[in-house]
């Protein structure tokens, strides 16, 4: 495997660890964010924020590579989906 194909596959590997963190972790960020998107790297909270954009800028001023970031709204509402 050359260096690229490495770093993409561990990139990956983060990226899914960090939704697996998120999604064991909802119950707990419900309570503590509530109606607010939340970002996780590395398996912590790297922001939380009512407004996305603010999220993203605060994210990106501390250094956090956006597009390795799990972002995601909490809300205990159920999303419906139309298919």
């Amino acid at each position: 495997m050359t260096g690229d194909a490495i770093d993409v596959k561990e990139a990956l590997r983060s990226f899914r660890e960090d939704a697996l963190f998120f999604n064991d972790s909802h119950s707990e960020f419900l309570r503590l964010y509530p109606e607010q998107w939340v970002g996780v790297y590395d398996k912590h909270v790297a922001g939380a924020d009512p407004d996305l954009t603010t999220l993203l800028r605060d994210m990106k001023s501390r250094g956090y590579p956006l597009e390795s970031v799990v972002v995601r709204f909490v809300t205990a509402q159920k999303t419906k989906w139309i298919i």
